[in-house]
């Protein structure tokens, strides 16, 4: 409103603040007063060497749409179990680098979103954060979930080559179809009698989702799960499985065929996903997680290096 620091006293403040509320009688006590600015500002690199940045030291942004908590959530659950299994020798170094492969563009639309349309101007008033233009705005559901990754942490057999420099925005954000990149979609389910929905089966693992006639690929799962060093649960929809869809919706939503797989990373996002049984199920997970975990050979887990000697680069 164009008022300097100076302007806002104790008094004053108390006075803002009680109306506010809209409670004059209540108690307050203003313990300190500090000016802010509205920043916008998204790192060059969220990687360099051992220091990895996150949340508001990643990227910034005014609080308008609520996108900065958001996109900090976002973040830190796709770093998370990344550095978790690089620290535990479950994947290569060069996994960390998919961090910012993904996460960078997200996070830069979301704080240029942040700049979209007439009431931004308030927040940004007297700041240099240039406003883009109402027509340049993104769906808020595609801010939270209707985008798709692109990196080495995504096997995707069908893609072409794509820029990972540029975000890619589903065209209908509201029908998820487990696509790999995308967050995995919601489905009714049914197990052991109560119901629940596909996102209650993450838990902070790898997840397998088998159609039904993909007993193949359950079995397969905890030898996968053994000789890579990992946490792998495999569940299988159908009358006879573990899961039971009762819309029948499992098709449509997680894009398999009876004999096909879903591999859902620990954060929630699809990593892979087949039509196809091949001959030995075993093989071709083993390879398809090891790709994903940025490891060169399937093998045993990858030894931890020594706190002082670590690599992250």
């Amino acid at each position: 409103n164009g008022a300097s620091a100076q302007e806002y006293t104790a008094e004053r403040c108390k006075e803002l603040i009680l109306n506010g509320i809209g409670k004059p009688d209540l108690a307050v006590e203003i313990l300190d007063i500090a000016p802010w600015q509205p920043a916008q500002q998204v790192a060059e690199r969220f990687q360099q060497g051992r220091v990895v940045l996150v949340g508001d030291a990643a990227h910034t942004m005014p609080p308008k749409l609520g996108l900065g908590v958001n996109t900090a959530i976002q973040s830190a659950q796709n770093l998370a179990w990344k550095l978790a299994a690089v620290l535990n020798g479950a994947a290569a170094p060069q996994l960390l680098a998919t961090y910012q492969t993904e996460r960078h563009p997200v996070g830069r639309l979301a704080s240029e979103q942040s700049l979209v349309g007439p009431a931004a101007s308030v927040l940004t008033h007297g700041s240099d954060a240039k406003l883009l233009p109402t027509e340049k705005r993104v769906p808020f559901f595609s801010l939270m979930a209707g985008y798709r990754y692109h990196s080495q942490a995504v096997l995707d057999e069908d893609a072409g080559p794509s820029s990972p420099a540029e975000i890619v925005l589903l065209e209908k954000p509201e029908e998820l179809t487990g696509l790999p990149g995308t967050r995995v979609p919601h489905l009714w389910l049914q197990r052991q009698g109560q119901r629940i929905s596909t996102l209650d089966l993450l838990d902070g693992r790898f997840v397998l989702l088998a159609g039904p006639a993909g007993t193949p690929w359950q079995t397969a799962a905890p030898g996968v799960a053994g000789s890579l060093g990992i946490d792998l649960v495999a569940y299988r929809l159908g009358a006879d499985g573990d899961l039971l869809d009762l819309e029948g919706g499992w098709q449509a939503k997680l894009g398999m065929s009876a004999e096909g797989a879903v591999l859902v990373r620990p954060d929630g996002f699809v990593a892979w996903r087949t039509s196809t049984l091949p001959t030995s199920p075993e093989r071709r997970l083993e390879q398809v997680i090891s790709s994903i975990l940025c490891r060169s050979r399937v093998g045993p887990p990858l030894r931890p290096a020594t706190a002082e000697a670590r690599p992250l680069r």
